[in-house]
């Protein structure tokens, strides 16, 4: 029987996204999982030091059951580092430097004991436009677009809503995956079981999550059903022990994966549905191998 990976989410976007926001409401939220996050520095991260419970070499444990690490000594070590914790971490998040590529970080998720989960590229919706276009960084920029699963747009609370529907319709002509707008979001992707319990995201970005334990189904079944999920679907993550062996099923933003896995899982799915509040529509794509 092999190990359980660990799924690795890569954040990146360009400098002042809001990205640090987005760390610090993972490594502090009440979200019950043990997740590991990857930074650049600890000094970008300004973690509330009653929260730190103990610190060894470059990782900080929180009360919380997440852990921060800092990847000064290089990517691979704070990965080796990551993986030798014990109990081991249920989610890596790996914060890219403002002006890094998060698909280059990305393909980290091949080291053995990790899995790719998606990356997520955060957007400030004052500047994102005029960086995009930018003569400099607009490739840079540009470029940390396309590589995104999932696009969230930061700083919501303080943007006036025509400049967030302005940018989520620049946005959407531009990248392939779901534009989503809230910090919450985040939480909700990295941590789908708890999604219910997470803050709620701004009026203007409203979500609903279903947990709900599948039938025996076969892996076409489930290619099946992903393929018919409705646009406002962007997370999904399941285990099914069915007639032609154990997988799990996923969907990230615009990725679905399905793939073989120990059996005798526990079998869950949970899909978080953004900007519609249409949950009849869900349930009854839920409920098709319930």
């Amino acid at each position: 029987m092999t190990t359980a990976r660990i799924p690795l989410t890569v954040v990146g976007g360009y400098l002042g996204a809001g990205k640090t926001t987005l760390i610090n409401r993972i490594l502090t939220g009440e979200h019950g999982r043990r997740i590991a996050v990857i930074v650049n520095d600890f000094g970008d991260v300004a973690i509330d030091e009653s929260l730190i419970v103990g610190a060894e070499g470059g990782v900080r444990a929180l009360a919380n059951g997440c852990v921060c690490c800092s990847a000064v000594d290089g990517l691979a070590t704070a990965l080796a580092e990551v993986a030798g914790l014990e109990p081991a971490p249920e989610h890596l998040v790996i914060e890219v430097s403002g002006v890094g590529d998060p698909w280059a970080v990305a393909q980290w998720g091949r080291t053995p004991g990790y899995e790719l989960d998606g990356v997520v590229v955060v957007v400030d919706p004052f500047a994102i436009r005029r960086w995009a276009d930018d003569r400099y960084v607009g490739d840079t920029v540009r470029g940390q677009l396309a590589s995104a699963d999932v696009v969230v747009v930061s700083h919501a609370d303080d943007a006036p809503p025509d400049m967030i529907i302005g940018v989520q319709a620049w946005l959407r002509d531009l990248v392939d995956g779901p534009v989503l707008v809230g910090a919450a979001h985040v939480l909700e992707l990295v941590a789908p079981r708890s999604a219910g319990r997470a803050s709620a995201p701004p009026a203007h970005a409203q979500h609903r999550a279903h947990d709900f334990v599948p039938r025996s189904a076969t892996r076409a079944e489930v290619q099946e059903w992903l393929a018919g999920a409705p646009p406002t679907v962007v997370r999904v993550k399941g285990f099914v022990d069915g007639p032609d062996g154990a997988f799990v099923a996923q969907r990230f933003g615009h990725r679905d994966e399905i793939r073989r896995c120990d059996p005798g899982a526990e079998p869950w799915v949970t899909v978080i549905t953004v900007g519609t509040d249409d949950v009849p529509t869900v349930t009854r794509w839920c409920a098709a191998l319930s």
